[in-house]
């Protein structure tokens, strides 16, 4: 999968290069906060993210995105609930209905390190603003998103059972010019 989702990558990047597009790298520490039944497991997270962008055009861009993500499990009687630890990976499409103002839309999957023992599918739209930081294409981003992480089993044919982990994402982060 980081073959192919690499290969995905070079491949757009040539291809948009070749049409002088914007394509930047951007470096994201985040904090996260589980939302719904993913409370209950863990009450925070914290991550990191470097996240390519590939311009179509001004109002447009294509995105990849890896990471790795750690919640900590909360404390019960006692007894704490395993950490979960993943390394997400995503693709997407972002809008800039404004120079600095963009809202997203990404799917990937989860890996997880520890916590869950099955990848889970992705899904996690945001918006964000960006700052020019002076000289040059570089900028600080800020940024919110909502991220589920879904999986299902099928224990039968009638039983299909879904779970989801579910947090709200801050982030702010150094976007590259190059």
């Amino acid at each position: 999968m980081k073959r192919f989702l690499s290969f995905v990558f070079l491949a757009f990047a040539i291809v948009f290069k070749a049409q002088s597009q914007e394509i930047t790298i951007g470096l994201f520490p985040e904090i996260n906060f589980p939302t719904g039944n993913a409370s209950s497991i863990s009450g925070i997270g914290f991550g990191g993210s470097l996240k390519a962008e590939l311009g179509i055009n001004d109002k447009y861009a294509i995105t990849a995105n890896g990471g790795y993500n750690l919640f900590i499990g909360k404390k019960y009687f006692g007894s704490r609930v395993p950490n979960i630890e993943a390394i997400p990976t995503k693709l997407g499409f972002k809008y800039y209905p404004t120079p600095d103002f963009y809202v997203e839309a990404q799917a990937g999957a989860a890996f997880y390190r520890s916590g869950f023992s099955k990848t889970s599918f992705i899904w996690s739209p945001g918006f964000g603003t960006r700052f020019k930081t002076g000289s040059g294409n570089n900028k600080l981003d800020f940024g919110l998103r909502y991220e589920a992480w879904a999986n299902s089993s099928n224990s039968g044919i009638t039983n299909l059972k879904t779970t989801s982990f579910g947090f709200v994402g801050l982030k702010l982060g150094y976007v590259f010019g190059l």
